[in-house]
């Protein structure tokens, strides 16, 4: 079963699924860049013609033509997280999103399960 956040518009009255895996990306201490290939899924109820974005830039990851379902692997390379867009063509309709989050571990916030002082 795809998961995901579901929208619906007045063109077409479709819905679309779309599903991230994983959909976190949580970086250690050290690191600066989540460095993660992430499968892209999504289905609709019927075959259309649309393109899968990433938020914020302006041109497709890929485009597919008449289709119900569709699959596709980024390469994430980023410090912040990512919205995915599925948006149908040409009118740029946005059908679903679906978030990849990028989160850091603080350790340095956590506190410690002893104390120094403690010996036991």
């Amino acid at each position: 079963m795809l998961l995901g956040l579901v929208g619906s518009g007045p063109l077409y009255g479709a819905e679309a699924d779309l599903h991230l895996q994983p959909s976190v990306c949580a970086l250690a201490e050290n690191q600066t860049l989540c460095q993660q290939m992430v499968d892209i899924q999504w289905r609709t109820d019927d075959p259309l013609a649309l393109c899968l974005f990433v938020e914020r830039q302006g041109q497709p990851l890929e485009c597919w033509q008449a289709q119900d379902r569709g699959e596709f692997r980024y390469r994430a390379n980023t410090d912040e997280s990512l919205v995915f867009q599925l948006r149908s063509r040409p009118e740029q309709e946005l059908l679903a999103s679906e978030l990849f989050e990028v989160i850091r571990e603080y350790t340095e916030y956590r506190s410690r399960r002893r104390k120094p002082w403690n010996f036991f």
